[in-house]
């Protein structure tokens, strides 16, 4: 039950702003570039937002090591948004 509890605690969701996405096939690739990334366990792109939504094990994976896989594939992610007024907390470092 331990083991559970931590890897519970060890998950995070971040969203990211993206930029340079200007079809579905960008949204795609986005979504395959992050998903492929070790820790990943679930990713959300909206095209018509400019934002992916991912849920990653923190233990494995950094949010900055998201940003790369983004930058990877093509695009451009931004500090994490935390609000709906688009603006990042500043909790995260991001």
């Amino acid at each position: 039950m331990e083991a559970a509890t931590l890897k519970r605690s060890s998950q995070k969701t971040a969203t990211l702003r993206l930029v340079g996405l200007r079809g579905p096939s960008c949204a795609d690739a986005v979504d395959r570039a992050l998903a492929a990334v070790p820790g990943v366990s679930e990713v959300t792109v909206s095209l018509a937002d400019e934002k992916a939504t991912v849920t990653f094990d923190t233990a494995q994976v950094s949010v900055q090591r998201l940003q790369v896989a983004v930058q990877d594939a093509g695009y451009e992610a931004l500090k994490p948004v935390h609000g709906e007024d688009g603006n990042c907390c500043g909790g995260c470092g991001g």
